[in-house]
């Protein structure tokens, strides 16, 4: 399965409202489309709405 890198430029924490990140990583997934639903999946799963691009490019 490739290996992607992905950058979300800015996550709103939806625990503490107004306040903002950015994340970034890798993971393994069967398509780009794949990885970005999955990095979106990851985000919100820890209390983050992607506010921002979210850039995914095969390593």
């Amino acid at each position: 399965m490739p290996k992607f890198s992905f950058t979300a430029d800015k996550i709103a924490d939806t625990l503490t409202p107004g306040r903002t990140t950015s994340a970034n990583g890798t993971l393994s997934a069967s398509s780009p489309t794949a990885a970005r639903k999955a990095v979106e999946r990851g985000l919100r799963s820890r209390g983050y709405e992607p506010i921002g691009d979210i850039t995914i490019t095969q390593k």
